[in-house]
């Protein structure tokens, strides 16, 4: 192993208790981490910046990131649903990572020098390949891309001038009416009498007979 990557590792032994491997000049973070792999990536870029050019890679569930320290250029690779994200820093003035890294948690945007959704330049290639790392070849599994959500069944267009044919309403069924209550008979008022054959008033008869007061 290279002198300086010795002292590199034996110095992340020292300060950080975590499982990697080491291969080349590059070290792979074992475990699978619960925050973001990058991040955890430029942590031990951090640790072992004095071992430049010096490679980590990390990976999470869903995520993968993969960095590379060569002064004074940096470069970090993100994986995240099955796309790659290449981000390029140049640090200022003999700067370190982890001047950044120890009070900011990250590399400064204003250090960016570009980034890449697809194919990178020959030098980013060449600064991943010198430290044993692949960008094409990762050490962990990419991971897939989240499934597709099925898409909706189109509605047939109507060709140009041909009628649109629209539901109907169902008919309307009248209610079926009530009957009106009978109305209740009035009283009579008057009755013939058998003797005269006259119709008279039922005050012109004599209580308990059928003939009128005038027959009688």
């Amino acid at each position: 192993m290279d002198p300086d990557i010795a002292d590199a590792v034996d110095l992340l032994r020292a300060e950080r208790k975590i499982a990697f491997e080491v291969e080349d000049r590059s070290i792979r973070l074992m475990e699978p981490v619960a925050g973001d792999p990058g991040s955890a990536v430029l942590r031990v870029l951090g640790t072992t910046q004095a071992a430049s050019p010096v490679g980590v890679a990390s990976h999470g569930p869903g995520k993968l990131a993969v960095g590379v320290w060569r002064a004074p250029d940096l470069f970090l690779a993100r994986w995240t649903n099955g796309k790659r994200w290449v981000v390029g820093y140049r640090l200022p003035g003999g700067a370190k990572p982890n001047d950044y890294v120890r009070m900011e948690g990250r590399i400064p945007t204003r250090l960016e020098t570009d980034n890449w959704y697809g194919p990178v330049p020959d030098t980013v290639e060449e600064a991943f390949l010198e430290t044993g790392l692949l960008l094409d070849d990762p050490p962990f599994p990419v991971p897939p891309p989240p499934p597709r959500a099925p898409e909706p069944t189109p509605r047939p267009t109507p060709r140009s001038g041909a009628p649109v044919a629209r539901a109907r309403a169902a008919p309307r069924v009248p209610r079926p009416r009530a009957a009106p209550a009978p109305k209740p008979e009035a009283a009579p008022t008057a009755r013939v009498c058998p003797s005269c054959r006259m119709v008279k008033s039922l005050g012109q008869f004599v209580p308990g007979s059928e003939l009128c007061v005038d027959c009688r």
